[in-house]
């Protein structure tokens, strides 16, 4: 009888000893889970507060690109308004030529009128001689062999001016030739400087895009990566909970068994 008391006693013992062990392994393990827990929460809270962050960022990146793309129509309004103003300038400068011509053109028209008027004032003074006396004719013969040089002189006082309007005018013929043909050689390398100006603000600006298309793929990868790394942490963390019970019910069984 004592010794089944004894062995009862000890059975007891030990049935009790178990239960403290169980007990303060089981705080033990809920003490764990709830730092784990709280571990996650704040790795959570951690990459919740970088993944804002980053939205911000990405929200600055896109009014920036937008700016950009805005300052870029802006300098191609100004680039045409100042093509307009370089062929305003060329009509303007083409008016000035038609009208230094036509000056010109007026100017000799007005010289040969000149001209004619002399002549015909010479032919009215020659027919008023002709009514003179013998003396007045030898005068006249005198005057107008005098009259006959004279005209040979202004005649090739003419010639000489003629020539020198002709040479005159072809002078500025190919200087106008000249002038336009160096006018537009400089329109063809400003033209050349502004097509080369805007094909490298325009590899420039599809640089940019592409590096910023490359930087939101990089960080899509990256917020897919922090997604499942916390659902695998978050479906760990269930399994080891449900290992946990399955863990506490058989030792429960087994206790029960005992």
């Amino acid at each position: 009888m004592r010794k089944k008391n004894k062995k009862a006693g000890i059975l007891n013992k030990v049935y009790e000893d178990f239960k403290i062990r169980q007990k303060n392994k089981d705080k033990k393990n809920l003490k764990l889970r709830e730092e784990q827990v709280k571990k996650n929460q704040e790795k959570i809270k951690q990459l919740e507060k970088e993944q804002n962050q980053i939205n911000k960022k990405q929200i600055q990146k896109e009014e920036e690109i937008k700016a950009k793309e805005k300052e870029l129509d802006l300098k191609e309004i100004e680039q045409k308004k100042i093509q307009d103003a370089q062929r305003l300038k060329e009509k303007e400068q083409n008016l000035r030529e038609k009208e230094q011509l036509l000056k010109e053109k007026e100017l000799q028209i007005k010289e040969e009128e000149q001209l004619k008027k002399d002549e015909q004032q010479k032919i009215t003074d020659e027919e008023l001689k002709t009514h003179s006396d013998l003396q007045r004719k030898k005068d006249k013969e005198l005057k107008n062999r005098e009259d006959e040089q004279n005209r040979k002189d202004i005649d090739l006082k003419v010639r000489e001016e003629e020539q020198k309007r002709k040479d005159l005018k072809e002078q500025r013929k190919k200087y106008k030739e000249q002038k336009l043909k160096d006018q537009e050689e400089r329109i063809k390398k400003e033209q050349e400087f502004i097509k080369l100006k805007e094909w490298e603000e325009k590899f420039d600006k599809e640089q940019k895009m592409r590096d910023e298309k490359e930087k939101l793929r990089d960080e899509k990868i990256r917020r897919r990566e922090l997604e499942e790394i916390r659902l695998k942490e978050q479906k760990d963390l269930e399994l080891k909970e449900e290992l946990t019970s399955r863990l506490e019910n058989f030792e429960v069984k087994q206790t029960t068994k005992n």
